[in-house]
Formats: C-alpha cells, sequence, structure tokens
C-alpha cells in the first residue's frame, strides 16, 4: 500500500513539473510581432508655384524697424515664383497667375508664422482670420482682394465675412505691443492646400507648395 501510495505521488510531481516547464516556455516566447503597421500613403500632386511679393517683386527677406503700434510688413501672394511680376496691383496679378492654372479652384491659401521670445515659441497658422490676435504681440491681419470692387476701400477679412470663395491673397503683420521681446527674426510662410491630407498628425503643413520669407527687426 505503501509503494502505491509513494508511486502516485511521483507521478503528480512529475507531471506537475512538466506543466511548470510547458508554461514558462510560453512566457519567454520570442515570436516576431506580424501586426500590420499603418501605412502613410500621403502623395501631394498640388502643381501650384507660390511666392509672396512687395510691390509686384518676389522677397526673400525683409529687413524693418518693428515699432508698437504700427504696420511691421504687408505681402501679397500670387502663384508663381517670377522675381518682377511687372504690376502692383494685387487683383490684377493674381488674377493672371491663378488663371495659369487648371480645376485649381479646391486649393486654399494658409500661412504659417513663428518667431522666438526669451521664454518660448510663438507660432500659428492661419487657415480662416480667427487666430488674427493669438501671436499676442503680432497681429496677423488677412485681405481678400480678388472679391472687390476695382478703386473700392475695403478691410482685412473677419470671421462673419468669411465666405465659401473667400481668398486670403494678402496678409499684413501688425505690432500689436511688447515686440522687444520678440527675439528671434520673424518666419513667415505661405502655403496652398485643398484638404486636411496636406497637414500631419500635429497640425503642421507637409505639402510641397510653400514660400518662405524672413522678417528681419532693424
Amino acid at each position: 500500500m505503501k509503494k502505491y501510495l509513494l508511486l502516485i505521488i511521483i507521478v503528480l510531481l512529475i507531471t506537475g513539473c512538466t506543466f511548470n516547464k510547458e508554461n514558462d516556455i510560453k512566457e519567454v516566447s520570442n515570436e516576431p510581432d506580424i501586426t500590420p503597421k499603418p501605412v502613410d500613403t500621403y502623395k501631394d500632386d498640388n502643381p501650384i508655384e507660390v511666392g509672396l511679393y512687395m510691390n509686384g517683386k518676389l522677397v526673400h527677406e525683409y529687413e524693418t524697424k518693428i515699432v508698437d503700434e504700427e504696420d511691421i510688413a504687408s505681402f501679397d501672394v500670387y502663384f508663381t515664383n517670377e522675381e518682377d511680376v511687372g504690376s502692383s496691383s494685387t487683383k490684377k496679378n493674381f488674377n493672371k497667375y491663378y488663371n495659369n492654372y487648371e480645376n485649381i479652384d479646391k486649393y486654399k491659401i494658409g500661412y504659417y508664422i513663428s518667431f522666438e521670445t526669451a521664454d518660448e515659441k510663438k507660432e500659428v497658422i492661419l487657415l480662416d482670420p480667427s487666430k488674427m490676435y493669438d501671436l499676442y504681440y503680432i497681429f496677423t491681419y488677412l485681405y481678400d482682394d480678388i472679391h472687390q470692387a476695382d478703386g473700392a476701400w475695403y478691410s482685412h477679412v473677419e470671421m462673419e465675412d468669411v465666405k465659401d470663395d473667400t481668398i486670403y491673397s494678402s496678409i499684413k503683420l501688425y505690432a500689436g505691443g511688447k515686440t522687444d521681446k520678440i527675439t528671434s527674426p520673424i518666419t513667415l510662410t505661405v502655403f496652398t492646400y485643398d484638404d486636411e491630407d496636406d497637414f500631419d498628425e500635429n497640425g503642421y503643413y507637409r505639402g510641397n507648395s510653400s514660400y518662405t520669407v524672413t522678417i528681419k527687426n532693424s
């Protein structure tokens, strides 16, 4: 009888050890992770060349004395990179180069502005007038020079003025106050886009239709 009990105990011990070893093997398994990862298939086919102009001339770098509560600079947007477009008429020049393209009604104009202060980096992406005061030190005024009667006076676009066909064909930077806190040049980028795919997961433009000007305080 004792031999029989001893035999049962030995069998149970062997079985228990075998079970644990199998579990241990499963726990340390290094099988490769075959979970499919998302693939970014973004491809920008935007054909538009774009530039920032002042008095009909392409601006590469702009230097001015920045004074609180005064204009810093105004820039026109044309769909070209020609150095001199031969005219200072924003509406005329815009339409001239806009009409060189086909099927571009879906594209819109946006802006990105950034600069440094002693404490932080200030930046804003402008797709409409809703963020015109977000930079605090600098106000950003957008204009639709295209849908205006020739010779008429008009102001910057407010949110209540925005329509489906509004075109932000020019931008004015205005020194709101305490601009002495700005410690770097101001970077102004214009870009054209057609949908949300043209922006990355952080909201930054990633397309190929853009132009940048650096504005320095003299």
